[in-house]
């Protein structure tokens, strides 16, 4: 996921800085460069869609992963017995090693086709891919790679208020102080594309040095709350079905390229086909010559697209495997990597106060998912993890003659973590043993809000 997000963003911003008309041009702004922001939403797509290839390939009865899955699905229908045999009180040592085997690793993908009609689940998230991926195309124009980056940052407190909002979530003191953290980061490297040195890439050109970055970054961020919405509403789905990552990044690839190119026809019936939309975002035809006449367009256009189905695909994963905002904090962990690839080649100028802001950015980002914590002098030190209950052991009072045999058997209560629950942190009821060695009752235990 770090290493295609990082190829996304970079071959992104190579993308727009090819000259397609008036190459010759001794004046710079008189440079036509490659400006097709739809067309660059409708790539995306495409490599989503990729990804219903690929899930054809891996589970057909030739790939040996699909053979392999399927002898995976034929184990897990014995520890299925294994498991209602324990629960009947006739658990064996291999059931128990099974169950334990599972809960450390990541379920293993079935070969299970969706309907048509689960299907159209994934137009809602498509639609706010499409904004959110447009909205950032545009900005991308006026500012540099890595402040497009780092803008990306404030994703994590739109995802953090939405699942406090739709998914019912709870933060502490502590994540809410880290969020305030991270809009100051946000702050703080918006105002270094102002105030610092000028790129050397097609933003510099601008006529006007401020009006034009102050229009990326706002583009920038009304696209996180697009962002932020299809990943809660991903994490919505992957929640109430058993959804394969892959298979959803094609669903979700088809749905977005059909409504990308219905946008995009009517985008240049209204407006791209007049004479004031000619040779702009929305004239269709004009975009396509510069996509076939250009190599080093074209030929971009398809690492795009093959990054991209790489990258919904290992996104998806990891929302259906731990949360949406873990999903968007290792989105923002590959800014460092391009920032510092985008020195090297020369497209920016270092800036001191793009490194204040980063910083800013992922100390409050790890403060809000529980890797670190503030200091104890501040009053928001916590020992629980974000979404993880506080289990208090509940004190049991036992006659003064029964105080022997409470010593000699005693009650162990475990929590374990299901597989299809594993991003909501919740708890397995616990059995507690009868004293007369029956199968006791069961006493649920604490568990986050869903």
């Amino acid at each position: 996921m770090l290493v295609s997000g990082c190829s996304n963003s970079l071959w992104s911003k190579w993308q727009d800085m090819q000259c397609v008309a008036n190459c010759d041009a001794r004046n710079p702004a008189k440079r036509k460069l490659f400006e097709q922001p739809i067309y660059q939403s409708l790539t995306m797509f495409a490599g989503e869609t990729l990804c219903l290839l690929a899930f054809a390939i891996l589970n057909s009865r030739f790939s040996p992963v699909g053979r392999r899955r399927r002898n995976q699905q034929g184990y897990q229908a014995v520890a299925a017995d294994d498991a209602a045999a324990a629960s009947a009180g006739d658990a064996t040592p291999q059931s128990r090693s099974t169950e334990e085997d599972g809960e450390d690793e990541v379920a293993p993908l079935k070969a299970k086709e969706m309907s048509r009609k689960d299907a159209v689940m994934f137009f809602l998230p498509a639609m706010c891919d499409n904004a959110a991926t447009t909205c950032m195309n545009v900005g991308l124009f006026f500012v540099p790679v890595s402040i497009y980056q780092m803008l990306r940052g404030a994703l994590v407190l739109w995802v953090g208020i939405f699942s406090v909002i739709f998914l019912r979530r709870r933060l502490t003191r502590a994540q809410w102080t880290a969020l305030v953290v991270c809009v100051f980061g946000v702050a703080v490297v918006g105002s270094s594309s102002l105030i610092g040195h000028k790129s050397s890439g097609p933003e510099a050109q601008a006529e006007d040095g401020t009006v034009s970055p102050l229009v990326g970054i706002a583009l920038i961020l009304v696209a996180q709350l697009f962002t932020a919405s299809q990943f809660v509403i991903e994490e919505r789905i992957m929640e109430h079905h058993a959804v394969e990552p892959l298979l959803a990044a094609g669903y979700e690839g088809v749905c977005g390229f059909v409504m990308t190119v219905l946008i995009l026809l009517v985008a240049y019936w209204l407006y791209g086909s007049t004479p004031a939309g000619r040779g702009g975002y929305f004239d269709a035809v004009q975009g396509a010559k510069d996509i076939v006449n250009n190599r080093t367009v074209w030929t971009s256009s398809i690492v795009i697209a093959c990054s991209i189905a790489l990258f919904n695909f290992c996104g998806l994963a990891v929302t259906r495997s731990v949360s949406a905002t873990a999903r968007s904090t290792i989105d923002s962990c590959r800014t460092l990597l391009i920032w510092a690839v985008s020195l090297l080649l020369g497209w920016e100028h270092f800036n001191p106060l793009q490194i204040v802001g980063f910083a800013f950015l992922v100390y409050g980002t790890m403060i809000y998912n529980g890797v670190t914590s503030f200091p104890h002098w501040t009053g928001l030190h916590r020992d629980e993890l974000p979404g993880v209950p506080h289990l208090t052991a509940p004190s049991i009072d036992l006659p003064d003659e029964d105080d022997e045999v409470a010593l000699a058997n005693p009650v162990e209560v475990v929590v374990a973590q299901t597989k299809q629950s594993r991003s909501r942190s919740r708890g397995r009821a616990a059995r507690a043993p009868a004293p007369d060695g029956g199968a006791g009752e069961r006493a649920p235990l604490l568990s986050s809000s869903p």
